[in-house]
């Protein structure tokens, strides 16, 4: 059972964050091992399992970005960044270089702020591709679209998932955090 089935769902990435939360509650409450204390092993083991599964399910579907790389893992694609364009690759490169010198120079909080707002714009421009693929990919999958064309706007999810993790990890660098499932949708 994958994780949009845990819930009843189908496979669009368009999902209703409070409508999830409260199926979430509901099956949280259908599954609890405590309402199994008496139950058989069985029955002890299954709800213990579900309530597991429920939960990874949850913490995947309710953030954009892990929906997206779960729909994608799920249908044999993976955001590896092994297609990112190289002009990409060197920008990246040349912020990285700038971020290292200003930290090593003691740049002024300016010129670090300088840098912050070009991530953030190049997160935005990529957030927004996201975003519209995404609502792409919803609607393919509402007409009933050919398994080819639901194929390429899958390679254009993995591929913008791929090359936004260089500019979300660039954001979490210069933020000081540790992982790039914030901010999208």
């Amino acid at each position: 059972m994958n994780y949009f089935e845990v819930f009843g769902l189908p496979e669009l990435l368009g999902v209703d964050a409070p409508a999830l939360e409260k199926k979430f509650h509901e099956l949280s409450r259908t599954y609890h091992p405590d309402y199994f204390t008496t139950g058989s092993a069985e029955d002890k083991s299954r709800a213990l399992r579900m309530t597991a599964l429920l939960n990874d399910a949850y913490r995947t579907l309710r953030q954009p970005l892990r929906r997206v790389d779960y729909l994608l893992s799920l249908h044999g694609f993976k955001s590896d960044g092994s297609k990112v364009p190289q002009s990409l690759l060197m920008e990246v490169f040349e912020i990285n270089e700038q971020l290292q010198d200003i930290r090593m120079s003691g740049g002024s909080d300016a010129q670090i702020e300088d840098l912050r707002r070009q991530i953030e714009a190049k997160r935005e421009t990529f957030d927004q591709a996201l975003q519209q693929a995404t609502k792409d990919w919803d609607a393919l999958v509402l007409k009933g679209a050919a398994e080819s064309e639901r194929k390429t706007q899958l390679a254009k999810l993995a591929e913008l998932l791929s090359e936004s993790a260089y500019i979300r990890n660039l954001e979490d660098e210069i933020e000081g955090r540790q992982g790039h499932y914030k901010k999208f949708g």
